[in-house]
C-alpha cells in the first residue's frame, strides 16, 4: 500500500485520468474530491456488497 501525506488543496492523480484533491481537514475526519471520466465508479468501501461467503463443501469440489 503507497501510503501519502498531503495538505489541504494538494492533490495527487491516480492513473492518467483520475484527480484526487484533500478539500476539507477536521478533527477526525478528512473530505475528498474526486475527479474521474463519467464511465469510473467511485464507491465507498462500506457500502460495497460483500462476497457471500464460501461453503466448505464448495472448496472442496
Amino acid at each position: 500500500m503507497l501510503v501519502l501525506s498531503r495538505k489541504l488543496g494538494q492533490r495527487f492523480q491516480v492513473g492518467p485520468d483520475i484527480r484526487i484533491t484533500i478539500v476539507k481537514i477536521d478533527r477526525h475526519s478528512v473530505r475528498i474530491g474526486v475527479e474521474a471520466p463519467q464511465d469510473v465508479t467511485i464507491c465507498r468501501e462500506e457500502i460495497i456488497p460483500l462476497e457471500p461467503p464460501r461453503s466448505f463443501n464448495a472448496e472442496a469440489a
